[in-house]
């Protein structure tokens, strides 16, 4: 049986994380590849208490592997893999099939078998299923508004890059240079346009399309990190403490009454923060909160570890 599995773009923001959390699947170093492109070919990242040297991802060949996982979009690997037979996963690819999300190894996520590739929930979606999942579990949810505001990160290493050199040159009285990003992001806030396929999955996974669901989207200057303000309206009537315990009975999830920031409370780790959960005056039905999380670990490398691990286990 085949469990050898591949991760490109190894020396990215989203693979560094999903490096770190991978041994708990049971994957060992040898049964592993990391690939990236040519210019970083012979470097060595630590996994698993060994270091592995990166091999090119436009030379290999994935046939000889069960599971490529992709972490960011590249059209080329990814005809590359399908057409050596290479399961690929990934949230980059642009498919009409429906997201797969595992909140935990234990869940039974509706997969297609045949599928050449699996399309897995984005970043921000992890973050946010886990907890409004389990809301919409104690009582149906009927309008959703949430604001999402997305550090430099989510366009990887580039994004950080330019947003500490824009800081830096800003700080200098030079030009602030704009390439990754539309336009400066240092001491800058500017909106991007809804994914509307964040939409689509948000509905598909809450399991319907008829509530009210209002999505915007900010870039803020800040290198790591994301953070969600929610405002959600239920069905019928609610209790405060009900929801607080509803959550609190969720893994990895702390709620705290003081603020929580991207780096005093999240910064590489594999947890979320809520806070300031409460009811807005005399809206009994009413739920608000601030979510807060590190993206790459406790949303995009949860999953991609948890779906890895459940196709090890069940499926290859």
């Amino acid at each position: 049986m085949n469990h050898r599995i591949a991760i490109s773009h190894a020396g990215g923001i989203a693979a560094e994380a999903i490096l770190e959390k991978l041994p708990e699947s049971g994957v060992e170093p040898d049964s592993l590849f990391l690939l990236d492109r040519e210019a970083n070919a012979g470097k060595r990242l630590a996994f698993g208490g060994s270091r592995l040297a990166v091999q090119d991802q436009q030379k290999f060949d994935y046939s000889s592997c069960a599971l490529l996982l992709m972490p960011e979009a590249d059209a080329q690997i990814e005809s590359i893999a399908l057409d050596q037979g290479c399961l690929l996963l990934s949230q980059a690819i642009e498919c009409d099939a429906p997201a797969v999300f595992m909140a935990d190894a234990a869940m039974q996520p509706q997969l297609a078998y045949s599928a050449a590739s699996l399309r897995l929930a984005g970043a921000e979606l992890c973050c946010l299923l886990p907890v409004l999942l389990q809301l919409n579990r104690l009582r149906p949810i009927a309008q959703l508004n949430i604001t999402l505001m997305r550090s430099a990160e989510f366009r990887g290493r580039p994004g950080v890059d330019e947003l500490a050199s824009q800081t830096i040159s800003l700080l200098n009285a030079r030009e602030a240079r704009a390439v990754v990003f539309p336009q400066q992001l240092a001491f800058n806030i500017f909106p991007e346009a809804v994914d509307n396929r964040v939409i689509g999955d948000l509905l598909q996974f809450l399991g319907t399309s008829s509530y009210s669901l209002m999505l915007q989207t900010l870039n803020v200057p800040v290198f790591h990190g994301f953070a969600a303000a929610v405002q959600l309206r239920f069905d019928s009537e609610i209790v405060l403490e009900d929801c607080r315990k509803q959550l609190t009975a969720l893994d990895n999830l702390l709620i705290q009454e003081d603020s929580a920031g991207p780096i005093s409370d999240y910064n590489q780790s594999f947890s979320c923060v809520i806070s300031h959960l409460g009811q807005a005056p005399n809206q009994a039905s009413s739920l608000q909160f601030w979510l807060t999380a590190d993206p790459m670990r406790y949303g995009l490398a949860n999953n991609f570890v948890n779906v890895t691990e459940f196709l090890l286990k069940s499926f290859l």
